[in-house]
């Protein structure tokens, strides 16, 4: 099984979509030409690359002998579905394009019989034959109608994987995939992951003035916001340089008044000592740097544990910047995961020894960053980095670098892991839970099961 990606994009399903006419599994030829059947073009695009469908004696609808050496590869761009087709016709063999429609009216519908880029279709594969076509220059193109030819099992495993209401449309039956496969696939789109959040870094990089140093900051900013306050903290880090806050990192008091201050949240009357000499403190420095706060009302505080107050992560913050060295070498210069731990285990003392937010005593406790939070952070803003250095400076050992820290920190533990390991897929590392994030949100949340290996396994085996 090829587990490269077809290609093929797809919008997301709601519930309004889901309305299933048979009882599921029951097909018949018809299916596919059903106004209400999601996607049937695409399947048929992908039973022909894949060549799942009876192929003895194919014969076109004029009764030419048909023998498909290639049947060429799907194409997102514009123009016919599938390149690089290689067909012999009554012995003559042909080099070119495949179009593929459900039914052969649909060439004239699209406009094809006017546009040049047509005129080089080798093959017009169909469902259903119901009409001549021609090109621009009046020729008629060879056509195979594939209605008899394909198994009603794969339409039907198609249909139920689209209108499925789970997460995983393939939860039902991935017990019968290989689990080599399932891991080989994984392996692809944790690749494939890895690539999109490295040009992510590369484009912030390149917004930043090529400044690696910038660059970081933004992500570590962003990785103590995780989901809930990611945003708040990116525009913490606009408002608030690198190169300014570093002036004053030996100082703590003064690296938390630029913080807090920049994060809006000094803006308030505030009646409690150590925030009120935080907010003088601040009015001086934004006016020496000409600083501007960002705005107070994007922090989210609600249905969250104090501990994850982004008054405490800013906190926390404060003290990774009071200790660091400016550059971030204790985290970017380490393979080691236990290493990377101890430099982010950083408490949020003093005056929060007993507050969550500010003027709002609370009893004592301590607020270290924890073991969840500190990989978190470590998974979504080191091991980015590291890995778009790759492209950034061409250097291959940052990429293994970050594969290997991603394979040595446990996995994640949230919805999406605990779904798929409830219908029997391995996580084990963060490097399995992060490429089952991507499949769930870049696959199954889209539908693109002729594009994920899982899902072409499923439609090209047998079925009862």
């Amino acid at each position: 099984m090829n587990v490269a990606s077809y290609g093929i994009s797809y919008p997301s399903i709601g519930p309004g979509a889901l309305l299933d006419v048979r009882p599921s599994g029951v097909v018949d030829q018809q299916t596919l030409l059903e106004p209400g059947f999601p996607y049937g073009e695409d399947l048929l695009q992908f039973i022909w690359e894949l060549r799942s469908f009876d192929q003895r004696d194919l014969r076109t609808t004029d009764g030419r002998v048909v023998e498909v050496l290639r049947a060429g590869t799907i194409q997102r761009n514009s123009g016919p579905d599938l390149s690089g087709a290689l067909i012999r016709i009554d012995g003559q063999l042909w080099a070119g394009n495949v179009e593929v429609h459900l039914r052969s009216s649909e060439w004239n519908a699209h406009g094809h019989q006017f546009d040049h880029a047509y005129d080089n279709v080798i093959l017009h594969v169909v469902y259903q034959h119901d009409t001549e076509v021609s090109t621009t220059k009046g020729t008629v193109p060879p056509t195979l109608e594939l209605m008899p030819r394909v198994r009603l099992a794969s339409v039907a495993m198609h249909r139920d994987l689209m209108l499925s209401r789970t997460r995983i449309p393939c939860s039902g039956s991935i017990h019968d995939v290989d689990q080599g496969l399932i891991d080989r696939w994984l392996e692809q789109v944790l690749h494939d992951r890895l690539e999109r959040k490295g040009a992510e870094v590369e484009t912030l990089y390149r917004r930043l003035g090529n400044d690696p140093r910038e660059t970081f900051y933004h992500l570590l900013l962003r990785g103590f916001g995780f989901n809930v306050n990611a945003e708040a903290f990116s525009m913490l880090a606009i408002a608030l340089p690198l190169r300014t806050l570093l002036k004053y990192r030996d100082d703590p008091f003064r690296t938390e008044a630029l913080l807090f201050g920049q994060a809006g949240m000094l803006r308030t009357d505030l009646t409690e000592e150590h925030p009120r000499r935080l907010q003088d403190e601040h009015r001086l420095l934004a006016q020496l740097h000409g600083l501007r706060p960002a705005p107070l009302a994007a922090w989210k505080f609600g249905r969250m544990r104090p501990a994850n107050f982004p008054t405490i992560r800013i906190a926390q913050l404060a003290q990774l910047i009071s200790r660091s060295d400016g550059a971030f070498s204790s985290l970017l210069e380490q393979d080691d995961p236990t290493a990377l731990r101890s430099a982010l285990d950083v408490e949020a003392a003093g005056y929060w020894r007993e507050h969550y937010r500010f003027d709002h005593p609370s009893a004592p406790s301590a607020k270290r960053l924890g073991r969840p939070a500190i990989d978190g952070i470590i998974i979504n803003a080191v091991v980015p980095y590291l890995y778009s250095l790759h492209r950034l400076r061409a250097d291959p050992n940052s990429a293994e670098r970050a594969l290997r820290l991603l394979c040595a920190l446990p996995t994640e533990r949230n919805k999406v892991t605990a779904e798929w390991e409830a219908v029997g897929v391995r996580v084990g590392s963060a490097a399995r839970s992060q490429a089952l994030l991507e499949l769930t949100k870049a696959f199954c949340g889209q539908r693109r099961c002729l594009s994920c290996a899982i899902g072409a396994d499923l439609l090209q085996r047998p079925h009862p």
